[in-house]
This record gives C-alpha cells, sequence and structure tokens, in this order.
C-alpha cells in the first residue's frame, strides 16, 4: 500500500487503506450489486499487487483525469477512485467510459452495493 501511495504521491483515503490491508483476492465470492435506484456491478476489486502490476504496465487507470483503476466487473465496467486533491477518495463507476454512478467515498460505495442474492446462497458471508 506505502509502494503505492508513493508512485501515485498521494496518501489513499483511511477508509481504502484498510479495506487494502485486509483485501487478497481481486475476483469478489459475489458480485457487488448498486442498490436501486442505481445500477451497475462489481464483481472484481484489485488488490494493491495488481494495480501496483497495472502501473509497471502503463495501465493504472486514467492518469489525465486523475482516476485510479480500482475494479470494475468481467463485461466491461470500471471502477475508478479519484487521486485529485479536489476530490481524492471519491469513486466512479463507468460502462464504455461513461460516467453511470459516483459516490463520494469507497465506504458510501460499500453501503450502497450489495452481495449478489444468488452468490450468497453459494457462498454465505
Amino acid at each position: 500500500i506505502e509502494e503505492l501511495e508513493r508512485r501515485l504521491r498521494v496518501r489513499l483515503p483511511t477508509d481504502y487503506r484498510d479495506f487494502l490491508a485486509a483485501h487478497h483476492d481481486s475476483l469478489l465470492e459475489a458480485p457487488r450489486n448498486l442498490v436501486s435506484p442505481r445500477s451497475g456491478v462489481v464483481d472484481t476489486l484489485l488488490t494493491a499487487e495488481d494495480m501496483l502490476r497495472n502501473d509497471d504496465q502503463d495501465r493504472i487507470g486514467i492518469p489525465e483525469k486523475c482516476l485510479l483503476h480500482i475494479g470494475g466487473n468481467l463485461l466491461g465496467g470500471y471502477l475508478y477512485m479519484s487521486v485529485d486533491e479536489r476530490s481524492l477518495g471519491e469513486i466512479r463507476y463507468m460502462e464504455s467510459y461513461i460516467l453511470r454512478e459516483k459516490f463520494a467515498s469507497f465506504s458510501e460505495f460499500l453501503s450502497e452495493t450489495q452481495q449478489d442474492a444468488a452468490s450468497q446462497e453459494t457462498h454465505p458471508k
């Protein structure tokens, strides 16, 4: 996490740092669906190691917009975190590079998503 922050030249928000410290597999056991009236699904949340590998391959996100790629879905949806000092920690969900949803923080993203009901039956908490 510290190496990621060094490369980004920013300290990540505490809620996201805490998540990364405990998160070790990018593929989620159960997809997280955005709660209505929002729409979208996230089935991957990248680990710090994934993001460092992405940086090594020059695909860490959208640098010109200060957006760090932190997850998404296998169908082409992307989850980004703003690393711009004016909007640090904002979460943006995009499909086909079009902004679909925005959350004030990673904690808000988690509170406004829920695990897929069908997956919960196969993968209980």
